[in-house]
């Protein structure tokens, strides 16, 4: 069958006479997803009764099966003037699996981001390929990255009133570190802000979210927890600000946080039960809420675990005015919050271009500059002693140090390189000052479970070789000339709340010589009393408060 496009729309020859399929529409592109190997479809334009010009990658496995009508849907839905009859909708069908046949091939990506040199989001894609990339995916259509006003407008109206505001010019610095996770090799990761009700929390959340788009950018953590695996799906290299930690379940943060974090969504079977793809995603959280972490979970009696302390990285909100230190000109804190969220309102999602074509433009360089500057900040903002736990939150602010001084470097952000890492470095010591110390988290806890333990066994030991029963905690002996204190098995696990599980945390004490073991896949130390053999922890007390000691002289240092 022979077609003709004319801008009145599209023909279709039927014996000798040319009859008018519908309105004017063409295939752009034959398309498919980066492996060429699946999501074959063709890229439509088309222009529906109002004159307007819309655009839409549709699927083969759609187009030619008995899914076609969702396709002939979607364009009348969208107003595409279809000729009425059925012998319409098959012409139509002919043409454009005809037309995707013959056209040039294009790219189609379902998820924002990287895609090799090209960064791809529901609105625009940036960068050089050796074909065109076009969007498909949740986001398509969304006005999430909305773009008010010029950069310009930005740099004067709100940039302006980040300089002397540390944690202001840090919140910009997480929204600029979120597409650069991938090239600098670093997991997902969160910063939460913690402070009292209308100290800015969710101002700096609305200034974050200002670079990337309006106030909607910003989300809510009341979700489930499958929810927020959604959108952490669709903020892919972006960042993903999230308000109020406090109205949601403490079930679902809890699950949301290794999730989010972990970077990928449950296992799910699609409905013919085989296994579904699952999404995945890399992405930097700002969230805020008045209550901490620890806090939430205690509702549910779980612990605050390490892991998820390293992940989702609590700052408590410090300034002179809530969480802002200069005011510009303003008598009263609540008057130069309301002006930075009207100028965000105003002026808002034009940074992301910019700093998305910068990146783009030194995509091959990228690693080794993140590589160097990550490593030149790391070095200078930690100490000998801090531990593996600690260096790698530290890394997370090089990170997003490393990012502000690209964006100050270039001038993109309306304040210098030296004013970014002193925001930046500001913001890291108060992190470090509220965690309280610079060990791991589970040596720190085991440390001081340790020192109020060994004041009531001090107490309640007795000397093995005068002992004539059970005994309390244990026992007393010497060992090579220094005290050793054997304390039972299940008293050392009990007192310390240790598992039933417990040699990761034991290992801790046996890697500092604080434990004496004779069976060392145990921890433990096996010897007869009374001529039985016994199993005890048997402790070096002298270097526990060596430890103790050094613990306390570190973190006064701090």
């Amino acid at each position: 069958m022979q077609y003709k496009l004319q801008e009145d729309g599209l023909y279709a020859l039927s014996g000798d006479h040319w009859h008018r399929v519908g309105g004017w529409i063409q295939v752009m592109a034959r398309t498919r997803l980066t492996d060429k190997r699946h999501g074959h479809g063709a890229l439509l334009e088309w222009q529906n009764f109002d004159g307007v010009k819309l655009r839409e990658v549709v699927y083969a496995r759609d187009l030619n099966s008995d899914n076609a009508r969702q396709v002939r849907d979607m364009l009348v839905d969208t107003g595409y003037p279809l000729t009425p009859g059925q012998a319409s909708w098959n012409r139509l069908q002919h043409y454009l699996l005809e037309q995707m046949a013959l056209a040039e091939p294009a790219t189609v990506v379902n998820r924002t981001g990287w895609h090799g040199s090209v960064f791809a989001t529901s609105n625009w894609t940036i960068g050089s390929a050796d074909e065109p990339h076009h969007f498909v995916g949740q986001l398509s259509g969304s006005a999430t990255l909305e773009e008010s006003g010029s950069l310009s407008d930005w740099q004067t109206y709100v940039g302006q009133l980040c300089r002397g505001n540390p944690l202001a010019i840090f919140s910009i610095g997480t929204a600029l570190a979120a597409p650069l996770i991938a090239s600098a090799g670093m997991e997902n990761g969160a910063i939460h802000l913690v402070g009292a009700s209308s100290t800015g929390k969710t101002t700096l959340l609305q200034l974050a979210a200002s670079v990337y788009g309006g106030n909607r950018y910003v989300r809510s953590w009341i979700s489930t927890s499958n929810g927020l695996a959604a959108v952490s799906s669709e903020h892919n290299d972006m960042l993903l600000p999230l308000d109020e930690i406090g109205m949601a379940r403490p079930e679902d943060i809890d699950t949301a946080i290794y999730q989010i974090m972990n970077g990928s969504g449950k296992l799910r079977a699609n409905v013919s039960g085989e296994l579904a793809a699952t999404s995945h995603w890399r992405t930097l959280v700002l969230s805020s809420g008045e209550v901490w972490i620890a806090e939430l979970l205690q509702q549910i009696g779980k612990p605050l675990r390490a892991g998820q302390q390293i992940r989702l990285v609590e700052i408590p909100v410090f300034g002179a005015h809530g969480a802002f230190d200069e005011l510009h000109g303003h008598k009263h804190p609540q008057q130069f919050v309301d002006e930075m969220k009207s100028a965000c309102q105003r002026y808002h999602g034009t940074i992301i271009r910019e700093w998305i074509s910068l990146l783009t433009e030194r995509h091959d360089e990228l690693n080794s500059y993140l590589s160097h500057e990550i490593g030149r900040l790391s070095g200078i903002w930690t100490r000998d002693q801090m531990a593996s736990q600690v260096q790698r939150v530290i890394r997370r602010f090089a990170l997003i140090g490393a990012a502000l001084c690209l964006g100050s470097r270039n001038f993109i952000l309306p304040w210098s390189e030296e004013e970014s890492l002193a925001a930046v470095h500001r913001t890291l010591k108060a992190w470090l000052d509220n965690r309280g110390h610079s060990r791991n988290s589970e040596e720190f806890r085991l440390l001081k479970a340790l020192e109020r333990a060994m004041k009531v066994w001090e107490r309640s030991l007795s000397d093995i070789e005068q002992a004539s029963g059970q005994g309390g905690s244990g026992f007393r002996r010497l060992h090579e000339g220094r005290e050793l204190w054997l304390i039972y098995k299940s008293h050392f696990l009990k007192r310390l709340g240790l598992p039933t599980h417990y040699m990761r945390e034991v290992e801790v004490l046996l890697q500092r010589d604080c434990l004496v073991s004779n069976e060392r896949s145990r921890g433990t130390y096996k010897t007869r009393v009374n001529g039985d053999l016994q199993r005890f922890f048997a402790l070096r007390p002298d270097k526990v408060r060596r430890q103790l000691e050094e613990l306390e002289r570190i973190e006064h240092e701090d």
